[in-house]
């Protein structure tokens, strides 16, 4: 009997995302297919898998011309300036927000398609110096701030990555204050129904975050095995 490992794997990973999230309807896996092929792709997708993270525009530009139209893809890596134009007609999300330009940018664009992009705030709460993102609570609600007077952009929640060498208790601890920033900064900005996600977790340390209130977790090796 032939095997599927996409089908297999996609099955065990949802399965364990009900266990941690204990069933929790707010949950949504959000398969990474970066350096994936596109044959790939379309077989997660095959297998009712509609939500992929790239991290790089230009593949995802390469990408979304050569599979179907229903697939919804986000952005789940750093964004140059230079490459936010492109966003509005390839993404429903950006994941990395942490500079004003940026946003303006993709405002703009976003004003000439007549069409609204919801994005997520990143955060790097573990003060890890390769990592992108806002460090502190003040300089979240600065760019917050100057967001809430674009038009076309949509504050829908915060992004954040767990310490790959920190312990399972360590990272537990980043994704509950993570939860605990989105709550406090949502009731401040007057958008409880709109600020509603918390985009933390990948392979390696998705069953934390969902303990611990993610509703977008971010996996690929799990899916698609080791790069």
């Amino acid at each position: 009997m032939t095997t599927n490992p996409i089908k297999d794997n996609l099955a065990e990973v949802l399965q364990r995302i009900r266990e941690a999230s204990a069933g929790r309807d707010n949950v949504k896996l959000i398969a990474v297919s970066k350096t994936k092929p596109v044959e790939m792709i379309l077989e997660a997708f095959q297998c009712g898998q509609l939500r992929f993270g790239e991290n790089r525009v230009q593949e995802a530009r390469d990408k979304q011309p050569q599979l179907p139209a229903a697939i919804d893809w986000h952005l789940i890596g750093p964004l140059q300036k230079n490459k936010a134009k492109y966003c509005p007609a390839i993404f429903s999300t950006i994941h990395t927000i942490h500079r004003f330009d940026v946003a303006e940018v993709l405002n703009e664009k976003c004003h000439s398609l007549n069409r609204t992009l919801d994005i997520l705030i990143q955060m790097n709460l573990t003060s890890e110096e390769t990592k992108s993102g806002v460090t502190t609570v003040d300089d979240l609600r600065r760019l917050e701030d100057q967001i809430m007077l674009l038009e076309n952009l949509r504050i829908t929640g915060l992004m954040t990555m767990g310490d790959f060498h920190a312990t399972d208790d360590e990272n537990r601890k980043v994704f509950a204050r993570l939860y605990q920033i989105n709550q406090q900064e949502a009731s401040r900005l007057g958008l409880k129904d709109q600020m509603v996600e918390i985009s933390s977790g990948m392979s390696d340390d998705f069953e934390l975050a969902l303990k611990e209130g993610a509703t977008y977790v971010r996996i690929g090796s799990a899916i698609f095995g080791s790069r």
